[in-house]
């Protein structure tokens, strides 16, 4: 099946040129009663330092019952998660293949159980490209669908097959996704979104109660993500995978411009749940910094500005800055992360680097967490 390239085929439609056509008759999934087995599906997780996140959500992967397969990418962890997940998977009786960047995995035993891999990428390489490393183990591995999913999450019991069945039954869609709870609470994430050719995104149903999500069934979206979500190996493989322009963070904001670019979209099917424990991941990234608010909030509009530099070009990126800092600014101001009066000063910075740089490696990360920008 083809893939959404400009102007090529992709998933069962057409490319950004020509109007679509229409695929087969839907296959619709089971009823929630009854949710199918997530099979054919690998599941990426990355873990920096987070052990005990990820274990919790290998164990509510286990514990669902589905046959899949799971690639841990251990992102150079500087404790001892590599040893810790390992021995804990032991012990549970899950086998446990150890690969790294430089070996493949070895071949795969028949389709059935619940099998991790554990890939040890000896750095960090950012939220992107430890996703990608994951993603190549998966190729290897033959599995047709592949979600992504945060460390920092739970998923509840009949999610995994549930978007599986509605990503097989539906050729012309990208992606499917779950509703995302905040953990420890009735209250909504989000269900995906919308997002602008501008740059600016709309959450669905975000803060609401999980009640009022689980009625709506399902929500077409054009913005998801990179919490959780499920695709198509071949199609994500593709093009490209996740970009890795950005060390962390925007990754999700550059596939949903691109997706809406070339007319596709996604489905957020609300009978499918996965409890988030909202920037968990960030947290232990800036947890080393002076002032951990502020240095995520610089990465976050660093990231956003060079991006919108690069997709808009100068002119227009010089327009889109007059219209959008406004409401950069008040944001600031009104959730206090920034003084009136730091915040000329914040927006000097953030366009003087933003104008010259051409992405955010690892050692501009790590710069901007230390203050050093």
């Amino acid at each position: 099946m083809g893939v959404a390239l400009a102007g090529r085929v992709w998933a069962g439609g057409v490319g950004e040129n020509a109007a679509p056509t229409p695929g087969p008759t839907l296959r619709m999934p089971p009823s929630p009663d009854h949710p199918p087995p997530a099979t054919g599906c690998a599941v990426v997780v990355l873990n920096w330092n987070g052990a005990g996140d990820t274990l919790a959500c290998l164990r509510s992967l286990r514990e669902a019952g589905d046959p899949c397969r799971v690639v841990v990418v251990d992102n150079g962890s500087s404790d001892d998660s590599v040893a810790r997940i390992a021995t804990t998977l032991a012990d549970w009786g899950v086998p446990c293949t150890r690969c790294t960047r430089a070996a493949p995995p070895p071949a795969p035993a028949a389709e059935g159980g619940f099998a991790v891999w554990l890939l040890e990428a000896g750095e960090n390489l950012g939220f992107a490209a430890g996703c990608n490393a994951g993603l190549r183990v998966v190729q290897a591995l033959g599995c047709p669908f592949v979600a992504f999913l945060n460390n920092d999450t739970v998923v509840e019991p009949g999610a995994l097959g549930r978007l599986v069945a509605r990503l097989a039954a539906e050729p012309g869609c990208f992606a499917t996704l779950p509703m995302i709870t905040v953990m420890g609470s009735d209250r909504i994430w989000n269900c995906g979104g919308t997002i602008w050719r501008v740059g600016l995104r709309r959450y669905h149903l975000a803060g609401r109660p999980r009640e009022e999500g689980a009625r709506r069934g399902e929500i077409r979206c054009s913005f998801f993500t990179g919490c959780c979500f499920v695709t198509r190996t071949a199609a994500f493989t593709a093009r490209g995978g996740f970009s890795e322009r950005f060390f962390f963070g925007e990754e999700d904001f550059e596939l949903a411009l691109w997706l809406r670019a070339r007319g596709g979209h996604a489905v957020c099917l609300t009978t499918a749940v996965v409890q988030h424990r909202v920037s968990a991941a960030m947290g232990v990234a800036s947890a080393a910094a002076a002032d951990p608010r502020r240095a995520r909030v610089a990465v976050h509009y660093l990231n956003r500005f060079i991006h919108m530099r690069l997709r808009l070009g100068r002119p227009l990126w010089g327009l889109w800055c007059a219209a959008y800092l406004p409401y950069v600014l008040l944001l600031l101001w009104r959730s206090g992360t920034l003084a009136a009066l730091a915040l000329p000063g914040f927006v000097r910075r953030l366009l003087a680097r933003a104008s010259r740089m051409d992405g955010v490696t690892r050692a501009d990360f790590e710069a901007v967490m230390a203050g050093r920008w």
